[in-house]
């Protein structure tokens, strides 16, 4: 069979794209995909049109998260030729990079169950091209691998995790010396070297281990980054009772021992999820995202049986951390939003600090422009130096850090989507030092006879109600992909002037970088780097707002909502008000967005 005029074939008859012929073309020729040809020409010879077009059409891009997407054949999925071919892209960056010494990269790796091998893949290919690789026996958390970057003056990272994503996922995901991902230009820069790979230098393990060019990390490298966590600690207060939950991830390496270590006794882990395991066996629906309620039924329900005062799970990478509180009155559990954590991070943070006298002027505050402005109100009340329109990404806030005169002037950073980091050493969200501060904070208010509910209300009673909410709308594969960049043209190029009756004041579209009125007339510049977001700002003060964005990593269309209003009476029934407001604004916003064809 002449394989190629038979994919030329399926491109007249429309059943590929032009993109996915030229992709499939290379790898029926190229020597380094030789391993999977023999699959790809039955994939042709079977006519699987859909899954060649969907596995060929692109490259897979790096995003917010890096690289990830789901384990198979083509240059759009994770396999040993997209892994070797980011392995050596990232050497070819070093090389030019590193002169005259020899490069060095540490790697982890998540429990994904392609994980291990995939890591092996990536350390041989680096120690193939004469670069130094230290690399964790074990899974370890993504936060671990940022702050081994610092510690061990390396010049570059990367985890192989594909973080909350389904148990099918597999990610590749770099970093560079500061210990934070890569951001412009340098993320480009690499997507190019990785595309234009045309041989991979790789050796074997055994070879790159008797060479002297792979270092086992050791529990030294563990106790070091979980002291840097627990010294983020700010309250000796430790009667709390807790109940913890890996989701079957890396937490159990670092959660769970910095809590241990810092002094909390009453701790309760789920059992039956702590096992490192990348099918997610006993997580509803093996969906391992802590932000998704029902991963933290099991979690509940033995905190029910035991009272106890707050509930934590992370994800697999155990970057990210939720938490779970329950109410003084009915003993039932609320799911905090990232949103609301980091309020009463912020609010418990500045505090403690002011207390002390440690908390300076000089201390600066960060977040992204589509998480709450709660968390920024705080900061600017004790006189912190705030910048809340950073695009989603904690890299954007390891990239604010680097660029500080002095790292230590760093404080607090979040992002609403459950992500948290306290101080410079480790420049990514880390679930340990948000356990930490969470922990911490249950205690405190145990001693004060009072709840974590409690505090959050003391919060918007000082500051405001603020009520936010999300929702995404999923658009699977390349048609996916193809509408949500028709919605956001059409956001774009025509947007609303109300919505649900509340009017849009003001626009900012960070793709075009440029603000607009009320009528659609450019009114000033935003500057900073662009990506495709747009935010309606229905409020002067713009503590209201609606924000729309393609995600990074996942194929859907996501919308975040803030609405504010001041506590003037009772504060139960501005809640139950501005519920019902925003509940039409999110039904309002998808409609407008589903009716774009």
């Amino acid at each position: 069979m002449d394989y190629l005029a038979e994919v030329k074939g399926a491109l007249q008859k429309e059943l590929i794209s032009e993109s996915a012929l030229h992709n499939i073309e290379r790898w029926l020729k190229g020597s380094l995909y030789a391993p999977f040809l023999e699959e790809l020409q039955q994939m042709i010879a079977d006519g699987e049109w859909e899954e060649l077009n969907e596995g060929f059409y692109q490259v897979l891009p790096f995003g917010t998260g890096g690289r990830r997407g789901v384990v198979g054949l083509g240059p759009n999925r994770l396999n040993y030729a997209s892994i070797s071919e980011s392995a050596q892209g990232v050497a070819n960056k070093l090389k030019k990079e590193v002169a005259g010494r020899r490069a060095k990269v540490v790697v982890a790796y998540d429990t994904r169950m392609t994980s291990p091998q995939f890591t092996e893949k990536t350390a041989c290919v680096l120690a193939g091209n004469d670069i130094e690789v230290y690399l964790f026996s074990a899974p370890r958390a993504t936060p671990q691998l940022s702050f081994s970057i610092k510690m061990l003056g390396c010049d570059a990272g990367i985890v192989i995790s594909a973080s909350h994503n389904p148990p099918q996922d597999n990610g590749f995901k770099a970093y560079w010396s500061d210990g934070g991902q890569v951001v412009p230009p340098r993320d480009l820069e690499l997507i190019e070297e990785v595309k234009n790979v045309e041989e991979v230098f790789e050796i074997s393990f055994e070879e790159a281990y008797g060479k002297g060019l792979i270092h086992r990390l050791d529990e030294e490298a563990d106790i070091a980054f979980q002291d840097s966590v627990m010294a983020q600690g700010l309250s000796d207060k430790r009667d709390a009772k807790i109940v913890y939950s890996t989701l079957h991830g890396t937490g159990i390496t670092s959660i769970w021992p910095v809590l241990k270590r810092s002094g909390f006794k009453d701790l309760h882990l789920v059992e039956s999820q702590k096992d490192m395991d990348g099918r997610f066996p006993n997580v509803p629906k093996h969906q391992p995202n802590p932000e998704v309620s029902t991963g933290l039924d099991a979690s509940i329900k033995l905190a029910k049986a035991i009272n106890a005062d707050l509930v934590m799970a992370s994800d697999p990478d155990a970057d990210r951390m939720a938490s779970a509180v329950p109410s003084r009155e009915s003993g039932e559990f609320t799911l905090l939003s990232g949103n609301q954590c980091s309020a009463m991070m912020m609010e418990y943070i500045a505090n403690k600090m002011s207390e002390a006298g440690t908390l300076k002027p000089s201390h600066k505050v960060y977040t992204t422009l589509v998480s709450s402005p709660l968390m920024p109100t705080i900061a600017r009340s004790y006189g912190l130096q705030v910048t809340d329109d950073l695009l989603v990404g904690f890299k954007w806030i390891a990239e604010q850090i680097e660029a500080q005169d002095d790292p230590e002037d760093f404080l607090f950073g979040t992002e609403e989507s459950i992500g948290f980091m306290k101080g410079p050493e480790t420049r990514d969200k880390d679930g340990a030092v948000a356990a930490l501060l969470m922990a911490e904070i249950a205690a405190e208010q145990k001693v004060k006879g009072s709840t974590i509910l409690d505090f959050l209300d003391e919060i918007y009673h000082k500051y405001g109600y603020f009520c936010e909410t999300g929702t995404a709308i999923f658009l699977e594969g390349l048609s996916g992909k193809e509408r949500m960049e028709r919605i956001m043209a059409a956001l774009r190029d025509n947007p609303p002037t109300e919505i649900k009756g509340r009017a849009i004041v003001e626009t900012a579209d960070r793709l075009l970088a440029i603000r607009k009125d009320a009528v659609g007339q450019k009114i000033g510049e935003i500057e900073g780097p662009k990506s495709n977001i747009l935010v309606f700002f229905l409020r002067e003060d713009k503590k209201s707002w609606i924000a729309i964005r393609p995600s990074g990593t996942e194929p859907k269309i996501k919308f975040y909502f803030s609405l504010f209003a001041e506590v003037k009476d009772n504060l139960e029934q501005l809640k139950t008000s501005q519920k019902k407001e925003i509940d039409g604004l999110v039904q309002a916003m998808k409609e407008l967005a589903m009716a774009v064809e």
